[in-house]
């Protein structure tokens, strides 16, 4: 619960520490709108410019050869959007509308405070530079009745005579024209010119178009650009598509004349090699003596045939020639076989003849003897007729054997022609096959050849415009709300940046909630705020805030105080780090807040070296005093008291006196602790105003001597480094039972106290002083210092 009361108070510090520059943060964001309004005002809108398109997936690309003859694919390619985008936001493409556009020179209009860029001016300005050229030059051009005037600044105005004309300015030709399709609406005769380079102006075009896919598994392209000038803008989108399809048509076109040339050169090897498989054709048949396969085949197994029945009558005509000669030669004059099957006429009557002057014969030794003249010479004649018939079959065997020679070689040659014919088809059909082959991808070539020839004349667009570049009807940029949004974060960014600097490099103390107050073991008794006129706890009385915050921390010190001993009063050294903490201030405050509770309280001014007690007091300076006792053993301290103030009675005075020049000396002498010792028997509290400790040593000298030591801080004058060496005061008991007092808190108003009543929190203090019933006054009092007590405790 304390930890969470601490962080609200922590924040709330921050809040009220950043809200006392609330005039720093209005005048910073008025600062920073306003510059935001005159931004808006002569800023150049931007438009974006869109269009879109459906790549088309192309259905014939060229040549679409079988696979087995060419190894293409026949199908469609699927479209590769990547590709596409990357190809229309490519240098190449870009290059085309730069120059048909002429987007090198620009056309602007310059006003007071404003330069508009003009679109479809009335004159037309070309650069004829090399692409390569970095050149570029900038100049007005004022249209005149007979030509028109270039100027430059620090430049002779230099005239060109008529409406087209050629010029060079910074080394940079180009050619003025009138322009007779421009804008009507442009009135104005004086423009400012800016001619930039050709690689400038494509690298600055490219840098402007987003080309993106609308959708994930989508063909259609959106294509956009950011201009001022809306028509520019959709001039530019327009000419891209053109270009991009006409790319296309050409990528499609290049394709099937490719195609063309690759036919008509297969053309060429097509026709020679079909040459020459006529005539490896031609000559195989020539060489083998063929017409027609089949027929030919017909012929030589007829042959073949043949040739077997014909040997297969020659030998058996041998065989019965040789069964005839057998016959005849082992017979006797008897009857020859006859019409055994030769084939020989002449044989044959010879034979009929034989027999029949055999029967003559035989019939003749019947009816006459063996001489009879007619027998023998019917013997004579048998005898010549078998010598005759022997002679003509020896003479038809030998034709025979002739014949059979010759029959069984064209036996052997018709059975060797048909025992060729498979591999001479074999071959024949080869040779037919590759003839086939050569004649059909003819064919398909010219075809082909033909259906690109066609395509190349009449090729369908590679794209769809979905949608023609249309230019938004309000400007994306620059954005009014986000603008002046940002003009409001930059006016609070700004003093908030350099206040939260200024406040990291602040080593000043705040508040008990510093860092090294936190992280000291010396506890805060009190936070007292600044007090513009207040100056001292005039009255005894005195109800105002001012006298009740030093009663609060009257309170608070006498919770630290230890128990007393033998009923003597109490030492309260107050002490500081350096001048100007308000140290005085303070212990002469803290002893008239005890005053007036009816306690005796001794004020001592030990600060004998820049003492300003008098001062705080509003008294005169007393020469007679602390250092007078001190130097005179004869004088006695009680002489040296100032015991009537304008202030309470209950308040006696002793100042430091004259300035020692060793004031160190004299307040080591031991008189000092005797004046301590004797005083604690008088008075309830004795309140020592002592010297800073850094600058002298002297407060360390009567330190023994305190009962509580109240060491001074003030709001952002005390350096946070000083936490730590009263912190090594302590650890090393060069001071006695320290208690740190944070002096004039909020005394820039930063912390917002002013004084409403912070310690109205911090210390309890919980009734307004608005109130006269004297009741309820002493019960919030009281309730304030026990719970003052609480936290002292703690």
């Amino acid at each position: 619960m304390d930890q969470k009361f601490e962080e609200q108070l922590d924040l709330k510090k921050e809040i009220f520490n950043y809200l006392y520059y609330w005039k720093y943060f209005v005048l910073s964001t008025i600062i920073t709108l306003t510059f935001a309004s005159i931004y808006l005002r002569y800023s150049n809108p931007i438009y974006v410019v869109e269009s879109k398109i459906k790549i088309l997936q192309e259905s014939d690309k060229g040549l679409k050869l079988p696979s087995e003859l060419l190894g293409l694919m026949a199908g469609k390619a699927q479209v590769n959007m990547d590709n596409e985008v990357e190809n229309i936001k490519s240098r190449r493409l870009f290059g085309p509308v730069v120059s048909e556009l002429n987007l090198t020179t620009s056309y602007l209009s310059k006003g007071k405070f404003k330069t508009i860029e003009l679109w479809n001016a009335p004159i037309k300005v070309t650069s004829l530079c090399n692409k390569d050229s970095l050149n570029s030059v900038n100049f007005t051009l004022t249209i005149k009745k007979n030509g028109y005037l270039i100027s430059r600044p620090n430049e002779k105005p230099i005239f060109f005579n008529g409406s087209h004309v050629k010029g060079k300015i910074s080394n940079v030709d180009f050619i003025i024209e009138p322009n007779l399709n421009y804008d009507k609406n442009i009135k104005q005769k004086t423009f400012l010119i800016q001619i930039n380079p050709y690689i400038y102006t494509v690298e600055s075009l490219k840098s402007k178009i987003s080309v993106e896919t609308v959708g994930k598994e989508s063909e259609i392209l959106s294509i956009k650009i950011q201009e001022s000038n809306r028509k520019k803008g959709v001039e530019i989108l327009n000419k891209i598509v053109e270009i991009f399809n006409i790319d296309g048509i050409k990528d499609k076109r290049e394709v099937n004349k490719k195609t063309v040339d690759f036919i008509d050169n297969r053309f060429k090897n097509l026709t020679f090699e079909l040459d020459s498989i006529e005539n490896q054709k031609r000559d195989f048949k020539k060489s083998k003596d063929m017409s027609f396969i089949e027929a030919d085949a017909g012929i030589e197994v007829t042959k073949k045939a043949n040739s077997d029945l014909n040997l297969f009558k020659i030998e058996t005509q041998i065989e019965l020639s040789n069964l005839l000669k057998e016959a005849l030669n082992t017979s006797k004059t008897t009857i020859l076989p006859a019409n055994i099957g030769l084939d020989n006429i002449i044989i044959t009557n010879l034979i009929s003849e034989y027999n029949t002057f055999i029967l003559q014969r035989d019939k003749l030794i019947k009816t006459a003897g063996n001489e009879n003249p007619t027998l023998k010479g019917l013997e004579s004649q048998i005898s010549i007729l078998k010598s005759n018939i022997n002679e003509s079959i020896t003479t038809y065997n030998k034709q025979l054997k002739i014949s059979l020679s010759q029959q069984q070689y064209d036996f052997s040659k018709s059975s060797n022609d048909v025992l060729e014919i498979p591999s001479n088809e074999k071959i024949l059909r080869s040779i037919e096959r590759q003839q086939k082959i050569k004649e059909n991808l003819y064919l398909l070539l010219l075809q082909k050849r033909e259906e690109s020839a066609i395509a190349y004349a009449v090729t369908a667009p590679s794209i769809k415009v979905i949608e023609y570049a249309f230019a938004s009807l309000k400007p994306i940029a620059p954005k009014k709300n986000i603008i002046y949004l940002a003009a409001l974060a930059l006016g609070l960014l700004i003093p908030f940046s350099i206040i939260y600097i200024l406040n990291l490099f602040d080593n000043k103390i705040k508040d008990q909630n510093d860092i090294e107050f936190k992280n000291s073991q010396i506890p805060v008794i009190g936070e007292i705020p600044f007090f513009k006129d207040f100056k001292l706890f005039a009255e005894k009385n005195d109800r105002s805030v001012n006298a009740e915050s030093f009663r609060i921390l009257s309170s608070n010190v006498n919770f630290s105080l230890p128990p007393k001993e033998n009923k003597l009063g109490q030492v309260i050294l107050v002490t500081s780090s350096i001048m100007g903490e308000g140290k005085t201030f303070i212990a002469t405050n803290l002893a008239l807040a005890m005053a007036s509770y009816n306690k005796k309280v001794l004020l001592i001014g030990a600060d004998m070296r820049k003492p300003k007690l008098h001062n705080s007091l509003n008294m005169d300076k007393i020469e007679k005093g602390l250092s007078t006792y001190l130097h005179n053993y004869e004088i006695n301290w009680k002489d040296t008291l100032v015991k009537e103030n304008p202030y309470n009675e209950n308040l006696d005075i002793l100042f430091s006196g004259l300035i020692p020049p060793n004031p160190s000396n004299l307040i080591s002498n031991g008189r000092f602790d005797k004046l301590i010792n004797e005083a604690k028997t008088e008075y309830d509290y004795i309140i020592v105003d002592t010297a800073p400790t850094i600058y002298v040593n002297d407060t360390l000298l009567i330190s023994n001597n305190a009962d509580l030591t109240i060491y001074l801080t003030r709001h952002d004058h005390t350096e946070k480094n000083l936490i730590t060496y009263v912190d090594s005061l302590n650890e090393n008991s060069k001071l006695k039972n320290i208690a740190f007092i944070i002096n004039g808190i909020g005394s820039n108003g930063k912390y917002g106290y002013g004084y409403n009543y912070k310690y109205s929190y911090n210390y309890g203090y919980g009734y307004g002083y608005g109130e006269n019933t004297e009741t309820k006054k002493n019960n919030a009092y009281w309730n304030a210092l026990k719970l003052i007590g609480k936290k002292a405790k703690k």
